[in-house]
């Protein structure tokens, strides 16, 4: 089980990945706004998919929580966990980028 501080390190990287994430998908959503049909629902897309990794970093946010109450298996798969969390944005963020060029 990792020590205390790793978790915290974890919970507040999931807290704060959360927060960024959900500020670039309201930023995507007003800009949505003001294209034309055809490339605001491109920028519409791009917010909306913002959803899975925002929940997905809620969703190591609790886990990060669970292994501070210590929960075993929460605290043996946490950084495993950020990895994939980490994957997924990093995902979502090519995805993103290659909309752009696009």
């Amino acid at each position: 089980m990792p020590e205390r501080d790793t978790i915290l390190a974890v919970l507040s990287s999931g807290i704060g990945l959360a927060g960024l994430l959900l500020v670039f998908a309201g930023f995507l959503a007003t800009k949505a706004e003001s294209f034309t049909a055809v490339m605001g629902e491109k920028y519409k897309w791009l917010a909306l998919g913002t959803l899975l990794p925002i929940l997905s970093a809620l969703a190591l946010s609790w886990i990060s929580i669970d292994a501070l109450e210590g929960c075993h298996w929460a605290g043996y798969h946490l950084l495993t966990l950020l990895k994939i969390e980490l994957a997924i944005t990093g995902g979502y963020a090519i995805i993103g980028l290659i909309a752009f060029i696009v």
